[in-house]
């Protein structure tokens, strides 16, 4: 009897360690689950508030790099996220300002601080009428950020800007709108930098220059292909002047002379003639400025001053 009770108790003493022991085993499993599960919201969450700032950032393009540190690397704390980004070359090119402050001894923005500035650049330009295009994307900021310019500094350049407009050379600020239909605002953006103006704006401020001295010098009106042909072939302004100032001095030149049959020589060929354009032109220019020459020296009426154009002699 004493031995059947005691290896009755051992039976239970056996069962109840079995239990105990997979009663240990699940609650381990559930806390491995738990551990797991919050590593996973953790890992969701550190993502989706580094994937934000991100796109907030315009550094998407770092997201495989956040990916890998979450997921693979269990990287999870935002601000060690936010530190080793700041280590990568995307993200010191995106604030480039920052690293030029830095080196000239100025105090570096936040990015939030750095955000601003460009939001606030980027409003005080379009509200001031400067084209689309012109200063208003992140990279053009840099140099206003480094440079440590005010929004009131900048104000006054745009100011400044649309004077320059008000005072620039008359002839040549009708031309330009004449020409292309450009406004004070995308001439405004010439005069802050003409190097960074709407698509061709330069090359319409120099065609505008040669028809403007079109009309100051003889008072021609170019078409768009002409004055564009001209500023292609790298005639300048003081050029431009000159040349028109010979075709006015050789009007009698061009002319067809009463009770002769020889025709006129057109605005067109002057231009293409004068400037070296068109050598069908330029030759016949010549061949006119001989004839004229012989019947002047045979006692005719020809001006000795319309005798020669500038750079067909």
């Amino acid at each position: 009897m004493s031995d059947t009770l005691d290896s009755t108790a051992l039976v239970d003493r056996v069962t109840d360690l079995e239990s105990q022991l997979a009663a240990a085993q699940e609650m381990q499993a559930a806390q491995a689950a738990q551990r797991a599960e919050d590593l996973r919201r953790g890992q969701e969450s550190a993502y989706n508030i580094i994937d934000s700032m991100l796109i907030e950032y315009g550094l998407q393009d770092l997201g495989g790099f956040v990916n890998r540190m979450v997921f693979e690397e269990n990287t999870i704390d935002p601000n060690v996220l936010i530190g080793e980004i700041r280590k990568t070359e995307q993200y010191k090119r995106r604030f480039a300002g920052n690293i030029a402050r830095r080196n000239a001894g100025l105090n570096v923005l936040s990015e939030a601080q750095y955000l601003q500035m460009e939001n606030a650049y980027r409003q005080l330009m379009r509200q001031s009428g400067l084209p689309v295009g012109f200063y208003d994307n992140n990279d053009d900021f840099t140099n206003l950020i480094a440079n440590d310019v005010s929004i009131a500094e900048l104000a006054e350049r745009v100011n400044q800007g649309y004077e320059a407009v008000m005072q620039a050379d008359p002839e040549v600020v009708d031309e330009m709108r004449r020409l292309y239909g450009i406004g004070d605002g995308d001439l405004a953006a010439y005069f802050l930098d003409p190097e960074r103006g709407t698509p061709n704006l330069l090359q319409q401020a120099r065609a505008a220059q040669v028809a403007g001295q079109a009309v100051a010098q003889a008072g021609m009106q170019l078409t768009v292909g002409q004055a564009e042909e001209l500023a292609r072939a790298g005639v300048t302004g003081e050029q431009a002047r000159s040349g028109f100032q010979a075709i006015a001095q050789a009007e009698e030149l061009f002319a067809a002379l009463p009770g002769q049959t020889g025709e006129m020589i057109t605005a067109e060929e002057q231009v293409a003639g004068v400037f070296g354009t068109s050598a069908a032109a330029q030759q016949r220019i010549r061949r006119r400025t001989r004839e004229r020459q012989a019947e002047f020296e045979a006692g005719g009426g020809f001006a000795a001053q319309g005798s020669q154009v500038t750079g067909l002699t």
